[in-house]
């Protein structure tokens, strides 16, 4: 629901709002199932892809890699490398 909130506020302009949501979820997430756990679990994933996005539009080249990668590494755990997710957010990191 936070994360929802983050792209809800996201797709209203309000960027220092949904960052603020954004990073809620993901210290949710890793405070609720742990890290190792977190690293692989696809909510969580989809956040660090948003933050990455957010970044992204926001300018903040070096974040958003960041969260990319994150994202990245964990759909490559989950999906495979050869997956959708994984393709796409490396389009994303290509065009840094």
């Amino acid at each position: 629901t936070v994360n929802n909130l983050g792209n809800l506020y996201a797709d209203q302009g309000k960027l220092v709002e949904a960052e603020k949501m954004y990073q809620r979820a993901l210290q949710g997430y890793e405070k609720t199932l742990g890290l190792d756990i977190a690293t692989s679990y696809v909510p969580t994933l989809n956040t660090a892809y948003n933050l990455g996005l957010l970044y992204t539009r926001q300018g903040n080249v070096n974040e958003a890699r960041k969260m990319y990668v994150r994202a990245l590494a964990g759909y490559q755990t989950v999906f495979g490398a050869d997956h959708d997710e994984c393709k796409d957010v490396e389009e994303k990191l290509s065009a840094l």
